[in-house]
C-alpha cells in the first residue's frame, strides 16, 4: 500500500505537523476539518507543550483516514512523551515517521474514520529548545506557533480555528507582545494568562500564524535562534524539485517572496501604535471618551487623528486654517478655556510661522495613546470598541433621517469629529448632502478650504423669515459643501504630516515595539519545515 503522495512542499520556521493517511491512491481521499484547536503551553524550561483537538469528518465513498503524521520540530523531542487518542480510546501505535523527518506517526487502528464519519483526534506532546530571545529586545522571550494545515486538494469546507497560548505563571497583560495578529479574547486559567485566537471560516488548507512575547524573567532558559541549514535546505528542494536549476530558481524566488511578505507585515506592524496593555480584555464598557480618544481606541490612522483634532479646534475657535497646502495655521490669542491636553499639546506645535512642528506633535501623540491606554485599562476593549462604533453609526442615522436642511446642517456639525470615524465618511457626507442647500457652521470663515486655486462657491445668506426671526446662517449648495470639506479634510490628513508612516512608525515606536519576528519563535534544529507534502493528506504543514 502506498502512502506516500509528493504534492508540493511547504517551508516554514515552526513547528511542522504534517497528516498522513493511508491511500490507495490519492484521488480516494477527501475530508473536511470542521475544528483545529490547539493549546500551546509556555514551560520554564524553553520547552511548549503542543495539545491539539482536530475534528475530521471523511467523505462519503472515500477512504478512511487511517494514520496521521506529525512532525516534530526537532530532534529533542522524545517519543514516549507523544499521547493520543480518540474519543478516550488511547492509540498506542505510534512511531518514528517513515516520511516526516523528523515526527512520528499515529495508526489509528480500529478507530480509523470512515467514510461519512467524524472523529477528533487529540494529541498532547512536548517539544524542548521551543522558547527564543525576542529579536528586537533580548529582556523579552518568544513564542510562536502555526497550527497545522492540510492539502488543499483534499479538504474541503472551512474550519473553526481555535489557538490558545498559556504564558508562564506570573506573566501580566501589560508585560506582553502578540505577534502578527491582535487576540480575541484573553482569559486566566490557573493563574495563567491565556491569549486565544479565532477564526470561524478558516481554511483548513491555509497557514495562520501567531506568536507572543514577555520578559525572560519568566522562563528558567532561553534560547537563541538557530541559523538556516542551507545545505540541508538545498537537499531538500533538490529532491522535491528536481534538476539544481529548477531547486535554484525555486529558492530564489521563495527568498523574494518572502523579503516581501516580510516588509509588507513590517509596514502593517509599524502601524499598530496601541500598546499591549490596551489589547488586554477587562470587563465593562470605557464610557466618556472624547470623539479623537475613541479614534485612538478603534486605532484609526494618525493622520486622521490629527485632522479631528484641528477640527475640534476650528469649532472651538482655538486656530484658524491661512492655508491647506502648504498647511498653516493661526492660534487664537487668548486659547479658549476647557482645551483637552492633546488640543493644548497640537496648538503647542504650531510655529509663530504657522508650521506644525513634527517632533513635539508626535510627542504629544505619544502622550495622547498612553492617556488613552490608561482610561480603558480594565475594561473590555471589545465591547467598548462596540459602544463606541454604535455612537457613529447612531451619529449618522440622525443626521440622514432630518428632514429640514437646517436641522441636518446643525447636527452634522454638532456630531462632526464622531462622524469622522466612519469610514465611509466621504461617501455618506457626498451622499447626505447632494442635494439642497446646507447652512454653514459658524466656524466656518477659519476653515478655508477653497483658498486654492480653483474657486470654489462663496456662502449666501438666506434672507430671514421675518423681522423679528433669528438671521440665518449663510448657506451652501449641497453639492459644493460635501465636496468642499471632503477635498479639504483629504487635504489636511494629507498635508498635517509629512509621512504618516513614518510619523505612526515612530509612535509605535515607542507605545507599542515591535514584536519578535521569524528569527526569534522558530523551531530549534537545521529541519526548519522543510519537507515534500507526505501522504494523501498532504499536510505537511507548521503548527
Amino acid at each position: 500500500m502506498v502512502r506516500r503522495i509528493a504534492c508540493g512542499m511547504v517551508l516554514a520556521l515552526t513547528l511542522v505537523v504534517g497528516l498522513g493517511i493511508a491511500p490507495a491512491g490519492a484521488q480516494q481521499y477527501a475530508f473536511s476539518v470542521d475544528k483545529n484547536i490547539s493549546h500551546v503551553y509556555i514551560n520554564k524550561d524553553g520547552s511548549v507543550d503542543v495539545e491539539y483537538w482536530i475534528t475530521f469528518t471523511c467523505q462519503p465513498g472515500y477512504h478512511p483516514i487511517d494514520i496521521v503524521d506529525i512532525g516534530m520540530p526537532n530532534d529533542y523531542y522524545d517519543l514516549s512523551s507523544v499521547r493520543a487518542d480518540i474519543g478516550g480510546v488511547q492509540l498506542t501505535d505510534i512511531r518514528p515517521s517513515e516520511y516526516v523527518k523528523p515526527g512520528v506517526e499515529i495508526h489509528l487502528g480500529s478507530k480509523a474514520i470512515g467514510g461519512g464519519q467524524t472523529g477528533t483526534l487529540h494529541v498532547r506532546f512536548n517539544v524542548p529548545h521551543m522558547v527564543y530571545y525576542d529579536d528586537e529586545d533580548k529582556s523579552y522571550a518568544s513564542v510562536e506557533f502555526v497550527p497545522t494545515w492540510f492539502g488543499e486538494d483534499f479538504v474541503k469546507g472551512t474550519t473553526y480555528l481555535k489557538v490558545s497560548f498559556y504564558f508562564p505563571s506570573g506573566v501580566t497583560g501589560d508585560q506582553t507582545k502578540w505577534h502578527y495578529q491582535e487576540f480575541t479574547s484573553t482569559s486566566f486559567v490557573d493563574d495563567r494568562l491565556v491569549f486565544t485566537w479565532v477564526n470561524e471560516k478558516a481554511s483548513g488548507a491555509k497557514p495562520y500564524q501567531f506568536g507572543v512575547s514577555f520578559p525572560k524573567q519568566y522562563v528558567d532558559v532561553v534560547y537563541k535562534a538557530p541559523l538556516i541549514d542551507f545545505a540541508a535546505l538545498g537537499k531538500k528542494l533538490s529532491s522535491i524539485l528536481g534538476s539544481p536549476a529548477c531547486w535554484i530558481v525555486g529558492f530564489w524566488g521563495f527568498m523574494i517572496l518572502m523579503i516581501w511578505a516580510s516588509v509588507a507585515t513590517q509596514k502593517r506592524r509599524r502601524m499598530k501604535y496601541l500598546p499591549p496593555s490596551l489589547s488586554v480584555e477587562g470587563v465593562g464598557v470605557k464610557r466618556g471618551l472624547t470623539a479623537v480618544e475613541a479614534a485612538i481606541l478603534l486605532e484609526v490612522p494618525l493622520n486622521k487623528v490629527l485632522t479631528m483634532i484641528l477640527f475640534g479646534l476650528l469649532k472651538k475657535g482655538a486656530a484658524t486654517v491661512l492655508s491647506d497646502d502648504p498647511l498653516k495655521l493661526e492660534v487664537a490669542d487668548p486659547r479658549p478655556q476647557g482645551l483637552h491636553d492633546y488640543e493644548e499639546g497640537f496648538l503647542d506645535c504650531v510655529s509663530s510661522r504657522g508650521k506644525i512642528s513634527e517632533r513635539p506633535l508626535r510627542e504629544m501623540v505619544i502622550e495622547l495613546v498612553k492617556a488613552v491606554n490608561k482610561k480603558v485599562k480594565g475594561f473590555s476593549r471589545k465591547d467598548t470598541v462596540a459602544y463606541y462604533r454604535d455612537i457613529v453609526s447612531r451619529a449618522w442615522q440622525q443626521v440622514e433621517s432630518d428632514e429640514t436642511p437646517e436641522v441636518k446642517s446643525r447636527h452634522f456639525d454638532e456630531a462632526l469629529e464622531w462622524m469622522m470615524l466612519d469610514e465611509d465618511f466621504e461617501d455618506k457626507t457626498e451622499r447626505t448632502f447632494r442635494t439642497g442647500p446646507v447652512f454653514v457652521p459658524v466656524w466656518w470663515h477659519r476653515y478655508r478650504p477653497w483658498a486654492t486655486s480653483a474657486p470654489s462657491p462663496k456662502p449666501s445668506t438666506a434672507a430671514p423669515t421675518s423681522k423679528r426671526g433669528p438671521v440665518s446662517l449663510p448657506t451652501l449648495p449641497g453639492a459644493a459643501f460635501a465636496d468642499t470639506i471632503i477635498s479639504g479634510m483629504q487635504k489636511t490628513a494629507d498635508k498635517v504630516v509629512s509621512s504618516v508612516e513614518r510619523f505612526t512608525g515612530r509612535v509605535t515606536q515607542v507605545t507599542n515595539p515591535p514584536p519578535v519576528r521569524a528569527s526569534s519563535g522558530r523551531s530549534g534544529g537545521g529541519y526548519g519545515c522543510a519537507c515534500a507534502c507526505a501522504c494523501a493528506g498532504c499536510a505537511c504543514a507548521c503548527a
